[in-house]
């Protein structure tokens, strides 16, 4: 009888050791920062934080910075052409057709990337308006 109650007393102290080691590495997951998009993107087109901070701040969504750097990558252009040619009213559509790239392949690779970095087009952005 005393081996039983040793036996179960050594069992659940194993199994409280256990479960605090669990809850402590549980923890240290949670405390864990999440990348932040910027790094996430950056990461993926092999690009700096500042870099897509700064598209950021000049008032470009994640989603369409993923089709600004999706372009700059196929057409071989600088970003900062591309902006300037965008920010005369060139759409990136259009702005891909001029730079010699199928738009079909253009978004193939846009949808690609979206969906490796988990962004999705915001509802109230529509087909066919060149965002």
């Amino acid at each position: 009888m005393d081996i039983t109650k040793n036996f179960l007393r050594t069992i659940l102290a194993a199994l409280a050791i256990t479960a605090a080691g669990l809850c402590v590495a549980s923890a240290a997951e949670k405390a864990a920062p999440a990348p932040s998009r910027a790094e996430t993107i950056g990461f993926y087109f092999n690009r700096t934080v500042p870099e897509i901070e700064s598209l950021r701040v000049q008032g470009y969504g994640y989603g369409e910075i993923v089709k600004i750097l999706v372009i700059a990558e196929m057409s071989r252009k600088d970003i900062p052409s591309l902006l300037k040619e965008n920010k005369k009213g060139y759409g990136w559509g259009t702005l891909s057709g001029m730079l010699g790239l199928k738009v079909a392949y253009v978004k193939i690779r846009v949808d690609e990337a979206r969906r490796s970095l988990k962004i999705s087009v915001h509802p109230e952005v529509k087909k066919g308006t060149g965002n």
